[in-house]
């Protein structure tokens, strides 16, 4: 077993193929191109048009200032709609602010500032499906958007870019 595996390892990179029992030929190299071989996103985007306007920071210590979430340019009035299914578990004001947020199946609680919703806590969404919209000004950002935030846990802080858009995986050489 292991002189297949070293066999292979040195024909492989070589580009040489491997004939299968039923007459196919498995390259060693993939068809598509780079660009198309992408991870499908994990969630949505809570806004249409998403423009960042202000990127997640995570602090060094949970204590320590960072930017716990990103800002989305939008107006009031924009809908907001579910990244990803869940149940409403908060609307109302937060230090003055109105907030929405709703937990996921995984656990991870994603928050919305200013938002206002009609939903009632404990209502199920699925994603994509309307759960409020902006409210006005934001102390987040210069002018309007929305602060949307990813928690897993009590302080872990996650960065929703990194779930909401595709990622390319790149494998790094040995």
């Amino acid at each position: 077993m292991c002189a297949v595996a070293l066999i292979l390892g040195l024909l492989l990179p070589l580009g040489l193929g491997i004939a299968m029992p039923n007459g196919d030929v498995k390259h060693a190299y993939a068809t598509q191109p780079q660009s198309d071989r992408q991870c499908e996103a994990l969630c949505g985007w809570p806004v249409l048009d998403p423009r960042i306007e202000r990127e997640f920071e995570k602090p060094a210590k949970r204590w320590l200032s960072g930017h716990r979430g990103i800002d989305l340019t939008a107006q009031a009035g924009t809908v907001i709609v579910a990244p990803q299914a869940g149940i409403i578990r908060f609307a109302g004001k937060v230090a003055e602010k109105d907030v929405v947020s709703m937990r996921h199946s995984n656990g991870v609680i994603s928050t919305f500032e200013p938002a206002t919703t009609t939903l009632t806590v404990g209502a199920a969404v699925t994603q994509g499906q309307f759960i409020g919209t902006v409210g006005g000004a934001s102390d987040h950002c210069t002018g309007q958007c929305l602060h949307w935030g990813l928690k897993r846990g009590e302080d872990d802080y996650l960065d929703p870019q990194r779930y909401a858009r595709n990622q390319k995986i790149v494998l790094k050489p040995l």
